[in-house]
C-alpha cells in the first residue's frame, strides 16, 4: 500500500490520496512548512483567551497549600541572541538545548545541531542533509536527555544520539509497528527509551470536526517495539472529503491542540479538554495530576470578535489566491462553544507547543495570542509545574516568544521578527 499513497503537504496538512484520484495542494513551499507539519494533521488556526477566575485547588493544584504561586518573568534584554546577523541566520529552527557550556540549535533546513557558546560565537556543526549516520532527511526535534542529545530523523524514522560537544554516538531506526502503517516518535526518556504513537490512514466520507486517536508505544533503547500504551485525542482537525479517495484537512479555528513530552522517567499528557494535565509512568498508569492553583474559569467564545481575528490572523499569512479557500473552510467546520485552555493564536500548527518539559519541570503555555484592535496581543504566560508538588510558579514574557529549555534562571527562546526572520535569545528568568 505504501507506494500508492501520495503526500500532498499545504496548508491543509497531509493528503492522502491514491493514485491519480486527486490531491489538492494549497500553501506554501515544502521547505517553509516542514516544522509545522504533522502526518494526517493540518495546518490550522488557534485563537486564545481565557477566564481570569476560577476555583483555587484541586487534584495535584496546589503549591505552598493556598498560597498563590510566585511570579517569574523574562528578562527583555538577551544575554546573547544568534540569528539577526550574517554569517548565523537562522532558518526553521526545531529544537534549542542548553547545557553547561553551549546554547545548540536544531535547524532543520540545514538538517544540523550548531554548538554556540553562552556569548554567541559559533563553535562547531555538526550533522547534515544526508542518509548516512548522524544525518537528517528531515530534522523533527533535537532535545537532551540525561548527558547526551537525541535528534529525530522523521524521514528517516531514525534517532541520532550526540555528546554534548557534538561527537556522534549512535544512529538506529525507530521500528514500526506491525498493524500500524506509520509511527511517528514523540519525545525520549532519560534512559534512552522512546515514546511514540502510531497511526493508520483515515479518509473522511463527510466533512467533519474529529479528533482522530493516537496510540501511544513506548520503544526500547534500539528503536524495537515494547508495548502499547493508550489513546490520546490529536488535535481537532477538520476533514472533508476530496477527489475518489482523498482528503483535506486543517486545524480547526479555535480547535484543541494536543501534546505527549516526557519528563525523566514519566511523561504527560495534554488533551486540552481541561486545565487537568495527567502525568504517567512507562506503564501508562497515572501518577499524578498537574494543574493551576487557581483555575481559571472556562472562556467562552468571543462571538462579537470572530471576524475581526479572522482577518487579522488570515492577514498575518501571505495565502495569495489561496485565501479564498481557506476562508470557504474556516466558516465550513463551524466554531467551538468556548476557548481551549492551552496554546497560542496560529495558522501553523504547531506553531508552538502547549505544554514543554524542561529542567525537571512542566510549562503549560496558558491560551494567549489574540491581536486586539490598535494593540499587538499579551505576551505568552506559562504555568510552571512540578511532578509531585503542582504549581510552583506563573513565567510571563513581555514579549512573543517560544520556549524551548529551560536551565536554572535561563531560559532559551525563538523569536521571530515581523519579517519572519528567526532569533534564538538566551534570557534570564527574573524571580527564580
Amino acid at each position: 500500500m505504501g507506494e500508492r499513497w501520495c503526500w500532498v503537504i499545504g496548508i491543509f496538512g497531509v493528503e492522502e490520496a491514491s493514485g491519480d484520484l486527486g490531491t489538492l495542494n494549497i500553501g506554501r513551499a515544502e521547505a517553509r512548512i516542514n516544522r509545522g507539519i504533522a502526518l494526517g494533521l493540518a495546518i490550522g488556526v488557534l485563537v486564545a483567551g481565557y477566564g481570569c477566575g476560577g476555583d483555587a485547588g484541586g487534584p495535584g493544584g496546589v503549591a505552598g497549600g493556598a498560597d498563590l504561586p510566585v511570579a517569574w518573568e523574562l528578562d527583555s534584554v538577551p544575554l546573547m541572541a544568534v540569528g539577526d546577523a550574517e554569517p548565523d541566520l537562522l532558518y526553521e529552527v526545531t529544537g534549542i538545548v542548553i547545557t553547561d557550556r553551549h546554547v545548540v540549535i536544531a535547524q532543520e533546513s540545514t538538517g544540523t545541531l550548531r554548538f554556540y557558546d553562552h556569548e554567541g560565537s559559533l563553535e562547531t556543526e555538526v550533522g547534515g542533509r544526508g542518509e548516512g549516520p548522524g544525518e537528517f532527511g528531515r530534522l523533527q526535534w533535537m532535545k537532551r536527555a540525561g548527558d547526551r542529545l537525541v535528534a529525530y530523523d522523521l524521514r528517516g524514522g531514525e534517532i541520532s544520539t550526540f555528546a554534548l560537544d557534538g561527537r556522534l554516538q549512535s544512529s538506529i531506526t525507530v521500528a514500526r509497528h506491525e498493524d500500524y502503517p506509520g509511527i511517528w516518535t514523540l519525545d525520549v526518556f532519560s534512559d534512552g527509551s522512546l515514546l511514540s504513537y502510531v497511526y493508520g490512514f483515515y479518509t473522511p466520507t463527510e466533512p467533519a470536526a474529529q479528533r482522530l486517536p493516537w496510540t501511544l508505544v513506548v520503544s526500547d533503547v534500539e528503536g524495537e517495539f515494547v508495548g502499547r500504551l493508550f489513546d490520546m485525542a490529536s488535535p481537532e482537525t477538520w476533514y472533508e472529503p476530496f477527489g475518489r479517495a482523498g482528503s483535506r484537512q486543517m486545524f480547526r479555528f479555535f480547535g484543541r491542540a494536543s501534546e505527549a513530552v516526557v519528563i525523566d522517567s514519566l511523561f504527560v499528557v495534554l488533551e486540552n479538554d481541561s486545565y487537568d494535565i495527567p502525568v504517567y509512568g512507562r506503564d501508562g498508569v497515572v501518577r499524578d495530576t498537574l494543574r493551576p492553583v487557581v483555575v481559571p474559569e472556562p472562556a467562552t467564545l468571543p462571538r462579537d470578535q470572530v471576524e475581526f481575528i479572522r482577518e487579522a490572523l488570515l492577514d498575518s499569512w501571505d495565502l495569495g489566491d489561496q485565501r479564498g479557500e481557506v476562508e470557504r473552510m474556516l466558516v465550513a467546520m463551524g466554531m467551538p462553544e468556548s476557548l481551549p485552555p492551552y496554546g497560542w493564536l496560529s495558522l501553523g500548527y504547531p506553531d508552538r507547543p502547549p505544554v514543554t518539559a524542561a529542567d525537571g519541570l512542566v510549562w503549560a503555555l496558558r491560551y494567549g495570542g489574540v491581536p486586539r484592535e490598535g494593540a499587538e496581543p499579551d505576551g505568552p504566560e506559562w504555568f510552571v509545574f512540578e511532578v509531585g508538588v503542582g504549581q510552583i510558579a506563573t513565567l510571563s514574557s513581555p514579549d512573543d516568544v517560544v520556549l524551548y529549555d529551560v536551565a536554572g534562571d535561563l531560559a532559551a527562546v525563538l523569536r521571530r521578527t515581523d519579517l519572519g526572520e528567526e532569533i534564538v535569545e538566551l534570557r534570564r528568568i527574573v524571580g527564580r
